[in-house]
């Protein structure tokens, strides 16, 4: 007998994720300030900064292809990650003067606006786990792999009565899971 089927999103490819696209212009937006600014003639902040935006759509289509919804956020946060890593060396390039205003205003601003695309995306892909696990688990020999709940469960986050999910931090306080809570 065949398993029910589940529902599909509409989002077959990365490229067509919002937060992948805009990701995509952050890393042009860096490649761009690496050639023009005077930042061109730091070797060691243009390879961490490249690195970087390059590791913030990499990771976001990564865990897309990797079939899980659980991969999928993983991967998301380690997207995030690298989001916070490269607005802190685009505060640190323009504090000493290897960034103008323009290039530091634009580029500060779409890290922020990815970073909270990113925890929104994350925040869907969390609180829609239970019903849509990912391609990875259409298969019945896969779905034993590992449940949604004791993934969050082993990262700190719990799923409340509303659906939200909340990561509990080691003092015990709360933040909801992609409202900008980091670990």
């Amino acid at each position: 007998m065949k398993p029910p089927s589940r529902p599909r999103s509409c989002i077959q490819r990365f490229e067509d994720l919002r937060v992948w696209q805009a990701g995509r212009e952050l890393v042009s937006g860096v490649y761009r300030a690496t050639r023009s600014q005077p930042l061109k003639k730091d070797r060691g902040m243009v390879d961490q900064m490249t690195r970087a935006a390059v590791s913030i759509t990499s990771n976001i289509a990564e865990g897309h292809e990797r079939g899980s919804r659980i991969q999928n956020i993983e991967f998301c946060f380690y997207a995030k990650g690298s989001v916070g890593e490269l607005r802190s060396q685009v505060i640190n390039a323009h504090d000493v003067e290897l960034l103008d205003d323009t290039a530091f205003d634009w580029l500060h601003t779409k890290c922020e606006e990815v970073s909270k695309l990113l925890a929104g995306y994350i925040k869907y892909l969390t609180e829609t786990a239970s019903k849509i696990p990912g391609m990875k688990f259409t298969r019945e020999s896969n779905r034993k792999l590992g449940s949604m709940e004791q993934w969050l469960a082993d990262h700190g986050i719990r799923r409340l009565e509303n659906g939200r999910c909340v990561f509990v931090g080691r003092d015990g306080e709360k933040a909801e899971a992609g409202g900008g809570a980091e670990r």
